[in-house]
Order: C-alpha cells, then sequence, then structure tokens
C-alpha cells in the first residue's frame, strides 16, 4: 500500500480493525493528515460505514461499562469482587454514550431558561416574493 495515496476498501477496513476506528491512527498508518481520512469517508459511503461501525462498537463498550457501573463491581464463579485495575470514568462514558449515541436515541435534552422562565424566540418573518410576471416577461423576450 503506498502511503499517502487512497487506500483499497479492504485495506481500509484491515486498518480501521488494527486500529478499532481510530480516526488518528488510521491517518498515521496511511501516512495523510486526519482531514483526509475524513475526506475519504465524505466521498466514499463505503468507506464512511467502516468507520461509523467502529463508532458503534465503541458505544457498544461504553454502554457495557456503563451497565457495569449501574449494577455494580461483578463478582466471579467463586462470589469474589472482580475489580479493575483503574475504574471507568463514568464523566467520559456520560460523554462518549451522549454523543456517539445522538443518532440511537441516546443524548440529553438542553432546556434553556432565564431565571426560572422558558426563552421564547422572537417570531420569524416571511416575506413571499412572487416573481413570476418577470420570470414569465424574460421568457418571452428571450423567445423574440
Amino acid at each position: 500500500m503506498k502511503r499517502g495515496k487512497k487506500p483499497t476498501l479492504e485495506d481500509f477496513t484491515a486498518v480501521a480493525e488494527a486500529t478499532k476506528g481510530t480516526i488518528s491512527k488510521m491517518a498515521e498508518a496511511f501516512g495523510v493528515d486526519r482531514c483526509t481520512v475524513y475526506n475519504w469517508c465524505a466521498k466514499d459511503p463505503r468507506f464512511n460505514a467502516v468507520v461509523e461501525n467502529y463508532k458503534g462498537k465503541f458505544l457498544d463498550e461504553c454502554l457495557r461499562s456503563g451497565r457495569v457501573l449501574a449494577l455494580g463491581i461483578p463478582k466471579d464463579a467463586n462470589d469474589l469482587k472482580k475489580g479493575w485495575v483503574s475504574p471507568p470514568d463514568g464523566s467520559m462514558l456520560r460523554y462518549f454514550i451522549s454523543t456517539l449515541g445522538r443518532k440511537e436515541g441516546y443524548g440529553e435534552a438542553i432546556d434553556i431558561t432565564s431565571k426560572g422562565e422558558s426563552i421564547k424566540p422572537d417570531p420569524v418573518i416571511v416575506e413571499v416574493i412572487d416573481n413570476r410576471d418577470k420570470v414569465e416577461k424574460a421568457q418571452e423576450e428571450e423567445q423574440q
């Protein structure tokens, strides 16, 4: 694979697998900037699907960790607590679930208030301008 050149879908998928879809690491492997990987994804839905798949897998890991946090530290077959070398960061789990999971319905509603009262936006005034008569006149002049 030539560094800097757009890879084949197979190479892209293999690098995504090896890097678990981390865009910075993928870009490094291909010898390009992160924005180049994003451009490849924007221009080729198959590349985008590969990256979205790994985002989904990461979301699944976050949801599993969040479940463990919610239910407590699991026990093994001998009824002993397993624990963590370093515990999951609940704030980061919340962040990842709300951002990566937005398409799947996870997230938070934001209520903008002022002194306890909801802010009501100013009404939007839409003016419709009908230029059909001008267009028709211009078309008639072009035909003559």
